[in-house]
């Protein structure tokens, strides 16, 4: 597993707030809810830098917006499950196709792909 933080800011307490910058559209504080990525984050930083990092954003460079991700709700052991869950996924190569307009506009394999919606 390997992830780079954007940035990271020491707040007046002492602790740390990781911001990851984002380009596409903001999310809000409820789809950001089961966020993962800003949870693993604090948790490298915990084990590697030993720095204690309980507030996490999501930096919306575009719109110029920063999101709170709520990490306090997180459960870590629920973190760990669906790091290792997605990680039996990719090891058994199960990728079954989700497709929607959104998805497959964009996809490079549109065209030779049966699952494209057209």
């Amino acid at each position: 597993l390997r992830g780079r933080v954007d940035r990271v800011d020491r707040l007046p307490g002492g602790e740390y707030e990781l911001i990851d910058y984002k380009t596409g559209r903001p999310k809000t504080v409820v789809q950001l809810r089961d966020d993962v990525q800003l949870s693993l984050y604090a948790i490298a930083a915990r084990e590697s830098w030993e720095i204690e990092a309980p507030q996490q954003a999501y930096h919306y460079v575009l719109d110029d917006e920063k999101v709170a991700v709520p990490a306090n709700e997180i459960d870590p052991s629920w973190i760990t499950d669906t790091v290792m869950e997605v990680a039996d996924g990719i090891l058994s190569q199960g990728f079954e196709p989700t497709p929607s307009y959104s998805v497959c506009s964009m996809c490079d394999y549109r065209i030779a792909c049966p699952a494209a919606e057209r």
